[in-house]
């Protein structure tokens, strides 16, 4: 098995495909980003993934959907600068 990659900062264009907790027992976040449109899965078509660390300590998974939330719409105020 590999070990999973984190990085900080969403690949612009990407789309979340899940949130989840880094840890069962822990506050850390992660967000699994793909490089297709989840529509477009159904068509025999390979997708790129990564993981995304989710600012911050969160209690709930909305809380961590909401932080990651703003991080995106920071990365896409980021590109269109």
């Amino acid at each position: 098995m590999t070990a999973r990659e984190y990085i900080d900062s969403p690949p612009p264009g990407w789309f979340v495909l899940d949130v989840m907790q880094r840890e069962l027992d822990g506050q850390d976040w992660v967000a699994l980003l793909i490089d297709t449109d989840p529509d477009d899965l159904h068509a025999r078509r390979s997708a790129r993934q990564c993981w995304v660390n989710i600012p911050g300590q969160h209690k709930t998974r909305d809380t961590a959907c909401d932080a990651l939330e703003v991080m995106l719409l920071g990365t896409e105020a980021d590109d269109n600068t």
